[in-house]
């Protein structure tokens, strides 16, 4: 029997650890030197990867073990997605950033974890996290003390993350409201090092489009969706800067700002997405767009980043030949020659 080339070959993994020179710094692993003992090169090793079809879950087992580095995983990054790079690098997160700029992901870094995921994630990672610290250190000194103190955390194969979210928050005092915000899941056996409750939390609920909100009258960590726009919810005794509910229209004195990247997509799929995770008012003049020739199958690519509402909906629309007016919160889609009537 004949068998062929390609049901042979499924995935080859190819790492060389280049030469190391000599220095104090070498003796500890790879993954512990700091960023300018990286940047200098003195004392650190160049790994050499050459991956051709090799499942992520793979590469990613091969880096934690090669740069002694804690990387997390997306759920919404396919584990199976197969790599091909060639690299020379002397950290893991050298490495993350070649294998997300063939995929469309972003890497964030936040304490000792390199986040892999969704590239609008991983850019609002390290904001989340920050605006969440700020929420804490508004709070009094008893009630402060679990939220700084750095705890590693892990977890069995078949975890469910609301289980994990909640286990955190009751080891600390604390009661969870809306866990069920959190859909059913089952996760692969992972940990996570030391850090701070706030940075874990941010870490497993941001898969999920969650962070939390703290209400210190009840001891209580709720679990609340990601604005859109800014990651600034405040706790309940002390609102600050409260991002705008979504709406057609931000209220006057206000500022959304909206990143979004679509592939080749229908148009009028994109922007019923955008109604649907938004809450925004769209309608579309079917007759109109036809008359003028147009369609809301028309597909359209883009990627814009922190822009407002209306130059959002002019990078989705204006590829198909589109635009839109506003009638009090509505957002009518029409042709574009037919904006003014």
């Amino acid at each position: 029997m004949r068998i062929g080339w390609k049901s042979v070959l499924f995935w080859i993994a190819l790492v060389v650890i280049g030469p190391v020179r000599t220095t104090a710094a070498q003796e500890r692993p790879l993954g512990r030197l700091s960023p300018a003992e990286r940047r200098a090169g003195s004392g650190v090793r160049t790994a050499t990867v050459h991956w051709v079809d090799v499942p992520l879950r793979e590469a990613i087992g091969r880096l934690v073990k090669l740069f002694d580095e804690v990387i997390f995983v997306d759920r919404r990054v396919d584990p199976g997605e197969r790599i091909t790079l060639a690299a020379n690098a002397s950290s893991a997160e050298e490495i993350l950033n070649r294998i997300a700029a063939q995929h469309e992901w972003g890497v964030s870094r936040l304490g000792r974890v390199n986040y892999l995921g969704p590239a609008a994630a991983a850019r609002r990672l390290r904001r989340v996290a920050a605006a969440r610290a700020d929420d804490i250190a508004h709070l009094t000194g008893t009630l402060r003390a679990p939220f700084e103190r750095k705890r590693s955390h892990t977890w069995r194969r078949l975890a469910e993350p609301r289980a994990l979210v909640t286990a955190l928050i009751e080891e600390n005092g604390w009661r969870i409201a809306d866990s069920e915000r959190i859909p059913h899941d089952l996760w692969n056996a992972g940990s996570l090092p030391d850090l701070s409750l706030p940075e874990q939390l941010t870490i497993l609920l941001i898969g999920f489009d969650l962070t939390f909100k703290i209400r210190t009258s009840e001891r209580t960590i709720q679990i609340v969706a990601l604005e859109p726009a800014a990651e600034v919810v405040g706790t309940d005794d002390a609102p600050r800067h409260r991002a705008p509910k979504s709406s057609a229209r931000a209220p006057a004195g206000t500022k959304q700002v909206y990143s979004l990247r679509v592939a080749d997509k229908p148009v009028g799929a994109v922007m019923r997405e955008l109604a649907r995770r938004l809450d925004w008012q769209i309608e579309f003049d079917e007759a109109a767009i036809q008359a003028a020739g147009g369609s809301l199958d028309a597909r359209v690519s883009f990627a814009v980043e922190d822009v407002e509402q209306d130059k959002l909906l002019d990078a989705v629309l204006g590829p198909a030949g589109l635009t839109f007016r506003r009638e009090g919160e509505r957002i009518i889609v029409v042709p574009r020659d037919g904006a003014a009537q």
